[in-house]
């Protein structure tokens, strides 16, 4: 298996993985400081871009995935608030495109785009 295709493979298991998540009834980890929350939002936005410009930047431009992802992530901030145990939050939304933009940044910092 190519580096590719790993890529490939590991980003839609952790899209998936993160989609799950997003929408099942989960106890919320405890609190050790104010924004951990959205703190794991960045982290998990982070690596799914990260795997996900692994998997197609050859494909697609930078920007294309980065607001597929967005998008993404805006789809299952509307699918929670339909969950009823759930809630859309707008700086959850904020919190993932910030991670997405650290990528981005590193991205453009390592000379690749």
């Amino acid at each position: 298996m190519n580096l590719v295709k790993a890529y490939r493979a590991i980003f839609w298991l952790l899209l998936a993985v993160v989609g799950l998540l997003s929408i099942i009834s989960l106890e919320s980890p405890p609190q050790i400081f104010s924004w951990q929350d959205k703190l794991h939002h960045m982290l998990a936005y982070s690596v799914l871009f990260w795997f996900l410009l692994g998997a197609y930047i050859k494909q697609y431009r930078l920007w294309v995935l980065a607001i597929s992802l967005a998008i993404f992530s805006g789809l299952v901030e509307v699918a929670q608030s339909y969950t009823g145990y759930r809630q859309a939050d707008l700086m959850d939304l904020l919190a993932n495109c910030m991670g997405i933009l650290l990528v981005t940044l590193w991205y453009f910092l390592r000379g690749r785009a």
